[in-house]
């Protein structure tokens, strides 16, 4: 497990299960492992409950009530503080994963004998860049101001200094990281799980989207297009949407930036989605599957009122489903066969369970599966994310949103580049295109078609426009959200009533999260004013 530090070194976390790599970098294959551990172990602390309680939890997407489990429980409540373990996790990871690269960046170019490429190396060297600037992004999202740590070296002995940097100028850092990744790294490489110059372009048109830099946003979307890399998968088959989040999907056309996860390695590094939201054990097969999270009722009403049954089935589970990926040795899961014991689903009284990342038994997927970790993917980025971000940074251009103000909810837009983006999407969905769409309706698609990818609340963040401090649509929205329980006839799988939701006031900070106390005690800086980046 990942150990997380309450020490002066938070920045300078060394790389872990990695030979030291003056010693072993000697050769081109070498030099293309060395990044194979920005893509697992590092990132455990954010996938294992903080990436969904804070994407999909706080945002309405899941539903998760007090006595379950205090790592999702205070996020269900806007309850997360300084001492709640999650938010410690998710700071340690992330900069885990910036230490790590770090490493590579600083030491790989002088241990590299010149047999090796030039080409070899730059492209190691932009593929540390991608994960480092994928855990910045990450870190402002969650934290606003954050340390911009290049080397640690010059701050051993005096980590207590370390004053965090403004949000605009680790957007101007993460920029510069993935131009270089851009012109660094191999193309059409993504397949084997690595990033790819592409890779880094869509990363790069997301940020620049979260800025409302529309324009630049719209030339990495066509960068990424005209790369020919990346497609959907499924466009003429829908039913492989749900696929893709089992281990068949691994690191298929649509997946652009992925975490690579085996069920081998022990626990930190196996996928511990499935272990954490299954709705039973009975559909893992390891004692797992504790249903930690269910589907709120009003993500349930999203796919309801959309008509989506595609990205609803491989997303959520409800009574009367069918799933014949699980279970395989006796014909698949029934959602509610009381005939075959299989009773009615109802994680966390939601009258439903998770499945998006739920991928059944170590039979289900050939022994690469076990207790607390699967070996399928966690995505960071997916190409139907470039195809939406696209749809709206056209969208923006002809709204004239200001960055800082945000998108009007009701603009309107009937460009027909903007309306093919949008329309790919939905026709993966099964769903019909559309002549026009406002705003509020992109929000919606990108809710659904990402819907328990921790991604929601980050939507919802910067609705009202970039680095806003003030979050008035944003708080309305989640104030009207059916966040209530049901109660359940476990015989016929019926409902037959509703509990109120959770109450809570929604405020301007709910958006940050706070620094972790134990940083800040070993660090006072960090509650200092941000100083500028020393580029």
């Amino acid at each position: 497990m990942l150990s997380i530090s309450c020490k002066k070194d938070f920045f300078n976390r060394p790389p872990e299960n990695a030979s030291t790599v003056g010693t072993y970098y000697q050769t081109s294959d070498q030099v293309r492992s060395s990044t194979n551990i920005l893509y697992a172990a590092p990132w455990f602390g954010l996938n294992g409950k903080a990436f969904l309680a804070i994407g999909d939890l706080q945002a309405g997407n899941a539903i998760c009530y007090a006595g379950t489990d205090g790592s999702f429980d205070a996020f269900g409540a806007f309850g997360a503080g300084n001492a709640t373990q999650t938010v410690a996790s998710a700071w340690n990871s992330l900069y885990t994963v910036i230490a790590q690269a770090n490493a590579l960046l600083n030491n790989l170019p002088g241990a590299v004998p010149a047999s090796v490429p030039t080409s070899v190396v730059n492209n190691a060297l932009g593929e540390a860049r991608v994960m480092r600037a994928a855990a910045y992004f990450y870190l402002t999202r969650l934290f606003g101001n954050v340390p911009i740590i290049t080397d640690p070296s010059p701050y051993v002995g005096s980590f207590s200094t370390v004053r965090t940097n403004p949000v605009t100028d680790v957007y101007k850092f993460i920029t510069m990281d993935l131009q270089y990744a851009e012109s660094n790294c191999f193309p059409g490489v993504a397949s084997t799980g690595h990033v790819s110059s592409a890779s880094a372009s869509g990363l790069l048109a997301k940020v620049y989207l979260y800025q409302q830099k529309y324009d630049s946003a719209l030339i990495e979307v066509q960068k990424v297009i005209s790369s020919g890399e990346f497609g959907l998968v499924g466009l003429d088959a829908p039913g492989s949407y749900t696929q893709m989040f089992e281990l068949a999907g691994n690191n298929n056309k649509e997946s652009m930036i992925a975490l690579q996860w085996t069920s081998n390695g022990g626990y930190g590094f196996g996928n511990q989605l499935q272990s954490v939201i299954a709705p039973n054990t009975n559909i893992t097969g390891t004692g797992d599957g504790w249903g930690e999270l269910g589907p709120s009722l009003d993500l349930q009403n999203a796919f309801k009122n959309a008509g989506d049954s595609i990205r609803r089935h491989g997303c959520i589970m409800v009574n009367g489903d069918f799933y014949p990926e699980l279970h395989k040795k006796t014909g698949g899961y029934y959602v509610h066969r009381i005939d075959l014991g299989m009773g009615a689903v109802n994680a966390q009284g939601t009258g439903a369970g998770m499945k998006k990342y739920v991928v059944g038994t170590p039979d289900d997927n050939g022994g690469l599966s076990a207790f607390q970790a699967t070996s399928n993917n966690t995505y960071l980025l997916r190409y139907a994310d470039v195809l939406l971000i696209g749809a709206e940074a056209i969208l923006g251009k002809t709204a004239g949103a200001q960055p800082g103000q945000g998108i009007d909810t009701n603009a309107v837009c009937t460009d027909p580049v903007a309306l093919s983006y949008l329309n790919k999407v939905r026709q993966r969905a099964g769903l019909p295109a559309l002549a026009s769409f406002s705003y509020k309706q992109l929000l919606n698609e990108r809710r659904l078609e990402f819907a328990i990818e921790g991604d929601y609340w980050y939507d919802l963040q910067r609705i009202d426009g970039f680095n806003n401090a003030h979050h008035p649509t944003a708080i309305t929205i989640i104030n009207n959200q059916d966040r209530r329980t049901v109660n359940l006839d476990n015989t016929t799988g019926q409902i037959i009533g509703y509990n109120p939701g959770r109450s809570f006031t929604l405020t301007d900070a709910n958006f940050i999260l706070p620094y972790p106390a134990t940083e800040t005690a070993a660090n006072p800086s960090l509650l200092m004013p941000p100083v500028p980046y020393k580029f």
